[in-house]
């Protein structure tokens, strides 16, 4: 995540100086190598001293010593943000730890991947992607600033309340990644008395457990730093999750279909043209047969068109017999033209929704 910031920042407009802090010097090098960073250092304090803005971008339960390490150097004026996925913590712990003057403001950017390290990071990982602030109070003047570097790096900001961004990530996130994790662990002890178990494990599979190979350091400290609200949906999923064993074991048509029925119709809600909560999307499919180069034909004739895809995604792919491909505009005109152009090239392609 921070390296993934710091390539965005290096090529934002008004960006003076981006500076890293990582514990070891060939890190530093290394970031500097591929323009995560214009330098770097190993001494967190040296590498603070003169900021405007200091970002945290480490497991969240190491954030408060490093903040605290850092306050001596923190001069009048800077704000210091993070990008962790639990903020109420992190809202109480850290402003006793600054010195006069010294501002914090939280920051969620609800992007990312399973992936870590410097050879994971994306210059555009933060592009159009909900990026929540949470302010300690109304009209917190280092507010601005955390807008400001949002903006840099392509996110959309959403202000939030730390409570109630807590109990929302414990929903949407934090939930389905504990889920995740138990239903590899459930399918791998199966997978114990019958290894063809994990052979058979196709996209849906993948999919839903995804998110089971993230950091467990990092999911552990969200785990014990957001408490209350995952307990509370852990309590709720296990009873939806019992509600359906009862009807399995009971046999129970009418009252099956009735749970898979309310499900369907709560997913149904989800917006369909949106990525993440903001950002209007206008979406098409389209069909892709199997060979070198389909997607870039694709991609291809829009760029030609100077059509700008917002957001891409291959939907269902089976080798030998191609798949499905989902593409986003931020406008009906472009989705026209772009569907247009393709049907103009061929391919076979419908508006969704």
């Amino acid at each position: 995540m921070g390296a993934s910031m710091g390539m965005a920042l290096c090529r934002a407009p008004g960006v003076d100086r981006v500076w890293g802090i990582a514990r070891r010097a060939d890190t530093v090098a290394e970031a500097v190598r591929v323009g995560a960073v214009h330098g770097g250092t190993t001494d967190l304090r040296d590498g603070v001293r003169g900021a405007d803005v200091v970002v945290f971008a480490t497991p969240v339960r190491t954030i408060a010593a490093l903040v605290a390490e850092a306050a001596p150097a923190l001069a009048a004026g800077t704000v210091v943000t993070d990008v962790g996925s639990t903020k109420a913590e992190l809202c109480r712990t850290l402003p006793p730890l600054l010195p006069p003057g010294v501002e914090y403001v939280g920051g969620h950017p609800m992007c990312g991947s399973e992936r870590t390290g410097l050879e994971a990071a994306d210059p555009y990982l933060y592009q159009n992607a909900v990026y929540i602030v949470t302010p300690l109070r109304p009209n917190q003047p280092g507010v601005s600033r955390v807008l400001a570097l949002v903006e840099a790096v392509g996110a959309q900001p959403l202000i939030l309340d730390a409570e109630q961004h807590d109990r929302a990530v414990a929903a949407v996130s934090h939930l389905p990644h504990l889920i995740a994790t138990a239903l590899v662990l459930a399918v791998g002890r199966v997978a114990e008395q019958d290894p063809r178990v994990l052979a058979l494990a196709a996209g849906g599979f993948r999919d839903t457990t995804r998110v089971a190979s993230g950091d467990a350091v990092m999911w552990r400290d969200i785990c014990l730093t957001n408490r209350g609200p995952i307990l509370e949906m852990i309590d709720l999923f296990r009873a939806a999750l019992d509600e359906a064993r009862r009807a399995v074991a009971a046999g129970d048509e009418e009252a099956l279909t009735q749970h898979m029925a309310e499900a369907r119709a709560v997913r149904e809600q989800l917006p369909r043209h949106r990525k993440g909560i903001l950002s209007p999307m206008r979406e098409l499919v389209v069909h892709l047969v199997d060979r070198p180069g389909a997607i870039h034909e694709v991609t291809g004739c829009i760029a030609a068109k100077g059509i700008n895809i917002k957001d891409i995604e291959i939907l269902r792919v089976r080798e030998g017999e191609g798949g499905t491909l989902r593409l986003a505009f931020a406008t009906d005109d472009d989705l026209e033209q772009a569907l247009a152009e393709l049907e103009r090239r061929g391919f076979q392609a419908r508006r969704r929704g």
